[in-house]
């Protein structure tokens, strides 16, 4: 009987553990500690917040950011060429990515809904005006 019991506990503890595991919040710490790209990503939509189409769903593993701002614009001239990704802070996603070259003048405007490179607009989305935004780059000559 003894080993029934334990045998019984035992799954139950299983089972407590597998349900816990989906309820954590690696959402937020996703964008930290980030995962590969996942380029086959077509949702659009999380929530109320807009996605880029072809968005990855967190950022690369040696992401670092550059700037964060809510209620205004964020400005990047590119240092060298590599990518750059918008998160949505609030909403905790990103929401756009892209590739620049070293020189590229990156500029987010959620107040006019605006995402450009060098003057020309990137993705036709919904940015909310009143959300915080962070702005990551991840260089290529970092790179191994």
């Amino acid at each position: 009987m003894t080993t029934l019991r334990n045998l019984t506990l035992a799954g139950v503890l299983g089972l407590g553990l597998m349900a816990g595991a989906g309820c954590t919040d690696t959402e937020h710490h996703e964008h930290h500690s980030s995962r590969d790209y996942d380029r086959h990503d077509t949702s659009r939509v999380i929530g109320d917040v807009e996605r880029a189409s072809g968005t990855s769903r967190s950022l690369p593993r040696d992401a670092r950011m550059i700037e964060e701002v809510r209620g205004g614009r964020l400005n990047y001239t590119a240092r060298d060429s590599g990518e750059v990704s918008l998160y949505d802070a609030t909403a905790r996603t990103v929401i756009w990515d892209g590739h620049v070259r070293d020189g590229d003048h990156v500029t987010v405007n959620p107040d006019k809904n605006r995402i450009e490179i060098n003057g020309k607009e990137q993705a036709d989305i919904d940015l909310k005006s009143n959300h915080r935004f962070e702005l990551y780059t991840t260089d290529r000559s970092r790179r191994y």
